[in-house]
């Protein structure tokens, strides 16, 4: 017979448990939405705790799942042969051979005072057969006097690494040529006697900057080779901006931290230059129709040469100050002097790729420098709260809406020019570690950035503005 129920035993409390369960699930959803919440805050923002956020396990994985393009999810630099694609193996032992093929074997400069980097192919008594090339398909090779060489010494440096990073980079472009050129990785379209001045460029830059940054250098960061894609057409140019950078549109280059690769464009070649010359090239023809004598003519002709040179050579200082400017991003953001939680505002974004785009950096740069008096004399100079509390370059506009993004430029270069001085750069240097750290992130979001930054330079907020005023004024 079943045993009757005990009458002093009491049930189990089950509807209890599942009051609790629903208790607690709705307190995990309250904190999720609270979470949520937050990080859409901090992304409004661009508070630098949501980039911190996606350093972590579950902010990657967020990403992952919300296909947020993210540099926290960027393919790795390299990895092993083994977990090589088939395609991705036989174009890296590809590369690897045209390199080994076609690295320099000397080191040339020539009376006239040109360096150049080359391959010997034949020597003679009189002369010598030399290939200019850098490991790419494109090759130039000159016969040249040995009474125009100065000095011939052996290339030394090792032949680079091809990495897995730089066979994805020729697949996604495989029509352009790689080349080689200190840390440097170049892809391009363009002649090879456009491409080796842009490297010379930018391997000038990096040294520069290596003298005056390496103590911010993080070294695990500095190996990672620096990519730059390099275009002569312009349309193809103007469709990577338009993928990658649409708020660049109408600039010589632009670095793309989601890529982590800088892009540029010849400007001699653009649009805008060819049609300069063409309008310049039928005034010209009509002052020559209409011209009396042969001397008029040659005058006129000598006026052509003579624009056809400022035309070059301003399309030539405007690449190349893009091409500083840009690169001082690239290898601020790679090699990690800047934090990758985007803790820098903007001033000090832009006010260091300005300070790199004059050769000595830090020089006076008479562009700057006229744009600074017309802010004196309009007297349209913000506060320095104003100005270094914006958060991103984008934004200087739209906070200082009085001001156009170029005359921000120049008063951030103004203040970093000022605190890079030989005196103060010590204090300033620690102020960029302090920034960069991810412990000092409390502070960094509940404190106004002109307090931190005069704290560290050992002064007040108060006179450190007119310390940044006097410099405006002394410039």
């Amino acid at each position: 017979m079943p045993q009757a129920p005990d009458p002093t035993k009491k049930p189990f409390p089950w509807h209890a448990v599942r009051f609790a369960f629903r208790c607690v699930r709705w307190l995990l959803l309250l904190v999720v939405l609270a979470g949520a919440v937050r990080l859409v805050q901090w992304n409004r923002n661009d508070d630098p705790r949501f980039y911190h956020f996606l350093t972590t396990s579950p902010g990657r994985a967020l990403a992952r799942a919300m296909n947020w393009p993210s540099f926290y999810n960027l393919p790795p630099e390299d990895k092993p042969e083994s977990e090589f694609t088939p395609e991705e193996r036989d174009l890296k032992r590809s590369l690897e051979s045209t390199l080994r093929d076609r690295w320099p074997s000397h080191r040339m400069v020539t009376r006239s005072g040109e360096e150049h980097l080359v391959r010997i192919l034949f020597e003679s008594p009189q002369s010598i057969t030399v290939q200019f090339s850098f490991g790419g398909q494109s090759r130039v090779t000159r016969e040249i006097s040995r009474n125009e060489i100065l000095s011939l010494d052996r290339y030394t440096a090792p032949i680079p690494r091809i990495t897995w990073r730089d066979v994805r980079f020729q697949m996604d472009f495989p029509a352009f040529q790689l080349l080689h050129h200190g840390p440097y990785t170049l892809l391009t379209d363009a002649p090879y006697f456009q491409v080796i001045e842009t490297a010379r460029v930018l391997d000038h830059l990096y040294q520069q900057y290596m003298a005056i940054f390496g103590p911010l250098v993080q070294p695990r960061r500095s190996q990672q080779s620096l990519q730059v894609l390099f275009f002569s057409n312009e349309d193809d140019f103007s469709k990577a901006i338009a993928r990658s950078a649409p708020e660049m549109a109408g600039s010589a280059g632009f670095y793309s931290p989601l890529e982590d690769r800088m892009v540029v464009f010849n400007q001699y070649h653009s649009a805008f230059a060819r049609q300069m010359r063409a309008e310049i090239e039928a005034e010209l023809a009509k002052l020559i129709e209409n011209s009396r004598s042969a001397e008029e003519r040659r005058s006129i002709e000598s006026t052509r040469f003579r624009v056809e040179e400022q035309i070059r050579r301003r399309g030539k200082q405007e690449t190349l100050a893009t091409l500083r400017h840009e690169a001082a991003h690239h290898l601020s953001y790679t090699y990690g002097v800047h934090s990758w939680f985007h803790a820098e505002n903007g001033w000090l974004i832009e006010g260091l790729a300005v300070y790199f785009e004059s050769d000595p950096p830090g020089e006076t740069s008479f562009t700057h420098l006229n744009t600074l008096i017309q802010l004196r004399e309009s007297n349209r100079i913000p506060s320095l709260a104003q100005l270094i509390n914006i958060r991103k370059p984008s934004g200087f506009e739209a906070e200082l809406p009085e001001l156009k993004s170029y005359e921000t430029y120049a008063l951030s270069w103004v203040l970093f020019r000022y605190l890079m001085q030989e005196s103060r750069r010590d204090d300033f240097f620690s102020y960029l570690r302090f920034i960069r750290d991810p412990a000092n992130l409390r502070e960094l979001v509940s404190l106004p950035r002109e307090l931190l930054l005069a704290r560290h330079m050992n002064t007040t907020p108060e006179a450190l503005e007119k310390a940044w005023l006097e410099a405006v004024h002394t410039l």
